[in-house]
C-alpha cells in the first residue's frame, strides 16, 4: 500500500478509515464464526449481531469506495496507463494463490464447521471464476479496474448511473441467492466507481467544516435508515434504498475518521493498520480457523467478561495475528502471495514496442 496518490500525499484520514472499516470486518467475521458458536441462545448474546449489523452500511461501502479513490487516477487514463494491467493481474494474482492455499487449507482440516471451506475439487474450479469465500472481495477489485478501465471514454455519470442500475437489480435476486458472493460483486461496484470519479466529492466530506458535514451527513442517513426499513426486501425499492443509504454512510465514516485522524494516539495505529488492509483481510480467515480449531476457545466464553467482549477479544487476536504474520513475511520470498512476483510486474509494464526492440 504506497503513500501517496495523485501526485499528493496520501491523506491520513483515508489510512485510518481503511483500518477501521477492515476491523469492521474482522468482528463481523469473529462474531458469526467463532462467538456465535460458543455462546448459548440467552439475553445479551444478540446484542453482538445488532451492533455488527449496524456497522453493515459502512464497512464495505467506504472500504470499496476508498479503493477507488486510491487508483482513481491511473483508471481514468485508461488502458494507456499499464500500471492498470498490473493492478488487475495482480489482484487475480492474490486471488489465485490464495484460493489454493485455502483449498490446501480445506484438505487438511478436516474439522467440521469450518468457514469458508472448500468441500470437493469441482468448488476449486467453479471458484476460480464464482467466488465464494471472503476472497471475492480481491476478485471484485480486478473486475472493477477491468471494467472501469475499459469504458474509461464513456461520460461518468453513464457508468455511474449502469453500476447504480446494477445496484439497485441485485436486490430482486431470488432469496436463495442473496448471499452469493458475486450479488456482492455487483452491488458495491458502483462504490469503487464513485471513488474512481468523485475523489474530490469524497475529499470534501474530511476537509473544512468536518462537524458540521458530519451532523448533517447523519440526520440524512437516519432518515434513509427509516426508509429502508419500511422497504419490502427482496425488491428492487429495497435494495435502492439500500443503495442510497449506504452511499450516505460514506460521507459519515469519512467525516468521522477525518475527526479521528486529529488524535494522532488513535490515528498512528489505524493508519498503519489501513496500509496493511489486504494482508490483514486474507490473513484473517487462517487465524479464525485457528480460533475454531482451539477447544479452549469456545470454554472461555463462560468467563462473563470472555462472554461481555468475545468477539472484541477475538478481532484484537485476529488483527494481531495477521499483521504479525505479514510482517515475518515481508522481504522473503512469501512476499509473493500477496502481491505478483515483480519480474511479472516489469514485464506487463513494458510497453510491447520496447520488449520486440530489446529481444533483437
Amino acid at each position: 500500500m504506497g503513500h501517496t496518490t495523485s501526485g499528493a500525499m496520501r491523506a491520513v484520514w483515508i489510512d485510518v478509515a481503511r483500518g477501521l472499516c477492515v476491523v469492521a470486518v474482522v468482528l463481523l467475521h469473529v462474531r458469526i464464526f467463532v462467538y456465535d458458536p460458543a455462546v448459548p441462545e440467552i439475553d445479551g448474546h444478540d446484542e453482538w449481531r445488532r451492533i455488527t449489523e449496524a456497522f453493515g452500511p459502512f464497512r464495505l461501502p467506504t472500504l470499496f469506495a476508498l479503493s477507488g479513490l486510491l487508483v482513481a487516477g491511473r483508471v481514468r487514463n485508461g488502458w494507456s496507463d499499464r500500471r492498470n494491467a498490473v493492478r488487475i493481474a495482480s489482484s487475480y494474482w492474490i486471488y489465485l494463490v490464495w484460493l489454493t492455499v485455502f483449498a490446501v487449507m480445506s484438505f487438511v482440516v478436516t474439522a467440521p464447521g469450518m468457514p469458508f471451506r472448500l468441500e470437493i475439487p469441482a468448488d476449486y474450479l467453479r471458484q476460480l471464476v464464482l467466488p465464494d469465500t471472503i476472497l471475492w472481495f480481491v476478485l471484485a477489485l480486478a473486475l472493477y479496474v477491468l471494467v472501469l478501465t475499459s469504458v474509461q471514454r464513456l461520460p461518468p455519470r453513464v457508468v455511474l448511473g449502469a453500476l447504480a442500475l446494477a445496484a439497485a437489480l441485485s436486490g430482486i435476486a431470488p432469496a436463495e441467492l442473496a448471499e452469493e458472493q458475486w450479488l456482492h460483486i455487483l452491488y458495491y461496484g458502483v462504490f469503487f466507481a464513485a471513488g474512481v470519479y468523485l475523489p474530490e466529492a469524497l475529499r470534501w466530506f474530511a476537509g473544512g467544516r468536518v462537524v458540521v458535514k458530519l451532523v448533517c451527513s447523519l440526520l440524512l442517513f437516519a432518515v434513509l435508515e427509516r426508509v429502508w426499513q419500511l422497504t419490502e426486501m427482496g425488491t428492487a425499492l429495497e435494495s435502492s434504498a439500500r443503495l442510497g443509504r449506504d452511499l450516505v454512510a460514506v460521507a459519515v465514516a469519512i467525516g468521522l475518521c477525518a475527526l479521528l485522524a486529529r488524535a494522532a494516539w488513535i490515528a498512528r495505529p489505524l493508519a498503519l493498520l489501513g496500509r496493511r488492509t489486504l494482508p490483514v483481510y486474507i490473513l484473517q480467515l487462517p487465524a479464525i480457523w485457528l480460533l475454531c480449531l482451539i477447544p479452549v476457545v469456545a470454554d472461555l466464553h463462560e468467563i462473563p467478561v470472555v462472554f461481555a467482549a468475545g468477539p472484541l477479544l477475538g478481532t484484537a487476536f485476529v488483527v494481531a495475528a495477521s499483521m504479525l504474520c505479514y510482517r515475518l513475511i515481508r522481504g522473503t520470498v512469501l512476499e509473493n502471495l500477496f502481491r505478483l512476483p515483480r519480474p511479472l510486474a516489469a514485464r506487463i509494464l513494458t510497453p510491447p514496442s520496447v520488449s520486440r526492440t530489446d529481444a533483437r
